[in-house]
């Protein structure tokens, strides 16, 4: 399995949409390739890029996708 897909099952996984970084990925692979796999999905717009280095997924409603709450972002970059 690709790391993108990888990314994805993981954030699919989780029960909130809470920001993600690269730091938090390594795992899934070398941080040169999480880096380059976060860029990809955030071109196929299947992630939304909410800060410098932070991603999380768009939440969908009928106006279109949504990036999370501002609130939810700061607590991620502060937990950082």
């Amino acid at each position: 399995m690709a790391i993108a897909e990888q990314i994805l099952k993981f954030l699919n996984g989780q029960d909130r949409q809470d920001p993600v970084c690269a730091k938090q990925l390594l795992h899934f692979g070398s941080r040169a390739a999480v880096d380059q796999a976060l860029s990809r999905l955030a071109q196929q717009k299947k992630l939304m890029r909410v800060a410098r280095g932070f991603y999380a997924l768009p939440i969908k409603s009928r106006f279109g996708d949504l990036p999370p709450i501002p609130a939810e972002i700061i607590a991620a970059i502060a937990r950082q």
